[in-house]
Parts: structure tokens; sequence; C-alpha cells
């Protein structure tokens, strides 16, 4: 911390005498004729301590006083009186925190061993007002970060009748299932929805490679199934709650083809996924879905349908010979529900 000090001082010949015998102890004084020059001053460079003759020509001491606590609180003050008042003395004390008060005659030499001590004081409590600066800036950050995890929260608690929902149409699916050849795949996509919706981060920069990605880990390179995803792009501040659920319903759109296609090795499918934004936070996705088995599950179907109804802002599908369509508009804005 800079050892200098700003002196508020009107009177020349006392301002140079205070000069010339801080210089001797490299103690830098500026001298200042008025608050506003010395507030000016503080303005532009490090100050450790202002001395403060008690006849300022131009402000009131409490005003300065308050001032510098305000904006310069790690400014330690020392003021100058013309004679010992007592009832002055405990005023500046107890209402304006001077840390000395040097009675009139000064002795310049002896008033530089009292305001060094100052000094140090003065970098004392510049390091405990820059920790406590630092413990409120940690506590601001943790506050921030504490506001986002609850805004967060806050988007997704709609979530929670969904997942409820949706963990109802997996307990009926499974209990279709006589002989539970897809319990494993149902609870590996119920716990890939659960993590995806509450702890995994989604890259919406590449949504294209998600889903090639996801499409990979649920065919496990099975042959027969191909995916073509051309550019798929999410609008900007893409609601995460919504992204998840647009990866979901493609995992169960391959899900279903894959249980449709158990036991048939010669089974091929090929999946293509686009998108198009139609407005600022409105993107329509289309996945096709080539391809035709001798085996139906009816139920897959109708549970599938029921969770596109449950996710989607609207949606149609359509099916000519051995193509479905499944045609999804979602609000994908900050906004969006």
């Amino acid at each position: 911390m800079a050892r200098n000090i700003v002196y508020i001082q009107a009177n020349d010949k006392i301002a140079q005498s205070f000069k010339e015998t801080f210089r001797e102890r490299n103690v830098e004084l500026t001298v200042a004729k008025s608050a506003a020059e010395a507030l000016d001053i503080m303005g532009k460079q490090e100050v450790g301590l202002l001395l403060v003759d008690i006849n300022i020509p131009d402000m009131r001491l409490s005003q300065l006083v308050e001032i510098c606590s305000r904006d310069y609180p790690t400014v330690i003050l020392n003021v100058c009186v013309d004679v010992l008042n007592s009832l002055l003395i405990t005023k500046l004390v107890n209402r304006h925190a001077i840390h000395k008060i040097f009675v009139a005659p000064w002795d310049v030499r002896e008033m530089v061993e009292e305001i060094e001590e100052s000094l140090d004081a003065a970098e004392i409590s510049r390091e405990q007002v820059l920790h406590e600066k630092k413990i409120l800036q940690e506590n601001e950050d943790f506050q921030n970060t504490l506001q986002s995890l609850k805004d967060a929260l806050k988007k997704q608690q709609f979530s929670y009748g969904k997942i409820r929902a949706i963990t109802d149409l997996f307990f009926e699916h499974a209990l279709s299932l006589t002989d539970g050849r897809g319990m494993a795949q149902i609870k590996q996509i119920f716990d890939v929805y659960l993590r995806m919706q509450t702890t995994e981060t989604v890259n919406t920069g590449d949504f294209a490679g998600v889903l090639a990605s996801d499409f990979e880990k649920l065919t496990q390179g099975r042959s027969g199934f191909t995916l073509s995803a051309g550019s798929i792009a999410l609008p900007d501040g893409a609601v995460k709650v919504k992204a998840v659920n647009i990866r979901f319903l493609f995992w169960l759109i391959v899900y279903k083809t894959l249980c449709e296609s158990m036991n048939q090795e010669a089974a091929v499918f090929d999946f293509a996924v686009s998108s198009s934004v139609t407005n600022e936070t409105e993107t329509e996705f289309v996945i096709k879905r080539r391809g035709s088995t001798e085996k139906k599950i009816p139920f897959l179907e109708q549970y599938l349908l029921e969770i596109i109804h449950l996710f989607a802002d609207s949606d149609a599908i359509t099916q000519e010979a051995d193509e479905i369509t499944y045609r999804m508009t979602f609000q994908l804005g900050r906004n969006a529900s």
C-alpha cells in the first residue's frame, strides 16, 4: 500500500513545513487547499491517510467524514485543531471516528511519529476492508449461483408431472411384456431420461451430433439401422428441458423400432432427422422412419402416441407404405413453459 498523505491546509507556510518533514521520512505528502481538491486527488490515486485542518474552507468536517466513510473506507483521518476543547475532542472521536487529533501548537516531528502509526493502521484497515469485500463478493457469487439453481429448478418444476406420467406408462408397458425381454431397455431409457432432465448437460450447438451419439448407444451398432441427421439447430437460449424432451422422444421412437424388430436380424430401418425454425421460439422437428417388419406391437404405438402428446406442443404422425413420419413442434425459447 502506498504510504502517502493528503493534507488539507490553506496556509502555505504551515503546509511547506509539514511537507519538508515528511519528505525526510520518505512519506509523500500532497497538499490540498480545500476539501474538494483533496477529494479530487483521492479519486485519482491511492491515499493512506487524510490529514485535515479543523478550519476547512469549503466544507463542514462532518460532511467530509461522511464522504470518506462512503467512498474511501480504507482512508484513515487525522485532524489538527487550534485549541484544546474536551467537548470537541469527544465529538471528533465518538461521532466522526477520527483516528488521531493534534492540538496546536504542533511539533511537526512528533506528529510524524504519530501519523506513521496512523499509516500502519490505514494499511491494516485496508486489508480488513479488502477482506470484507472479498467475503461479500464470494457471498454474492454464492447467492447468484444459488438463485441460478433455484431458477433452473423452477423452470423444470412443470416436468415433474410429465416424469410421473412417463413412469406410469413405462410400468404399464413393462407389465404388458409377459416374457420380460424389454425390461432392461425400459430401465435404460428411463434412467437416461432422468439423467438428461436433472444432471446431464445438453450441447444445443451440435444437436445433430447429440442425436447421432444417442442413436449409436441405442442400436449398439446393430446392422440394418442407419441415421441421417442434417443441420439441426436450436434457437439461441433454447430451454434445456425442451431439448431433453426432444432427445427423449427420439430415444423412444428408435426403441419402439428395436422392439418391433426383435428376433428379426434382417430388418432394415433408415432414420432421418431434420428441423426448421418457424419463428423466434418455435421449432419443428421431423423424424422419418423407413422400413417395415412382420411383427407389430400395437400397445407400444399407443404408449408412444401418449408420450408424444404429453411432450410436444403440437404433433402429427402420418404413415405411407413403409414410411412413418413423426412431425413435432416445440416452443424452445426462454419463455417456453
